[in-house]
């Protein structure tokens, strides 16, 4: 018997293994000059506006880990940033870091993010020691938050589904709509209930 299955299985093995060039042949899909310009026009972005749109990104998420946080504990600034990040994920908001950062800042007093609509430069770091070494930090955890959201990963500081912050001085209206979940320095992060 068991000899017997170990021809069957010989025999079997051999049949699919003559079959699987076939296979193969029949499952390739040649690259043809057609295929290759439907997927330049729909598809394909060049490799150089890909790096600026992600440098362009991680310098919106710059300006505001600096402009939201930049006096706070480190582990503030980064929640910062993992909030613009969460809210990129949620489709009630712009799918992008700058589109998240700037949304409403053409309208007075709707912005997101104070300092998106203040009217002065948003570029940082100009000034004295300390003020060029919050720059430089918040660019460092910037860059790798945005690389692990690029990854499909969290900073995990807070849970993915928190959208929201505010400075403890001030007690907005919105705050009693959502679950307060942490509070870090000087300020409040709030997810939907």
């Amino acid at each position: 018997m068991v000899r017997l299955l170990k021809q069957f299985g010989l025999a079997c093995a051999l049949v699919l293994l003559a079959a699987l060039p076939a296979a193969a042949e029949q499952q390739s899909t040649h690259l043809t000059p057609q295929l290759l310009s439907t997927y330049a026009k729909t598809k394909f972005t060049p490799t150089a506006e890909k790096l600026k749109i992600a440098q362009a990104e991680k310098d919106c998420l710059t300006k505001a880990v600096y402009h939201e946080a930049r006096g706070e504990p480190e582990a503030g600034q980064w929640a910062v940033a993992q909030v613009i990040l969460n809210r990129v994920k949620y489709a009630k908001y712009p799918n992008t870091v700058c589109g998240v950062v700037y949304q409403n800042a053409d309208k007075p007093n709707r912005c997101q993010f104070s300092f998106a609509c203040d009217g002065k430069s948003d570029v940082g770091g100009n000034g004295n020691r300390i003020v060029r070494v919050s720059w430089v930090k918040a660019g460092l955890i910037a860059n790798y938050a945005y690389k692990q959201f690029q990854q499909q990963k969290s900073v995990n500081l807070l849970p993915d589904t928190t959208l929201f912050y505010h400075a403890k001085r001030v007690q907005p209206k919105w705050a009693s709509a959502y679950q307060e979940v942490k509070q870090i320095g000087e300020h409040i992060f709030y997810t939907p209930l």
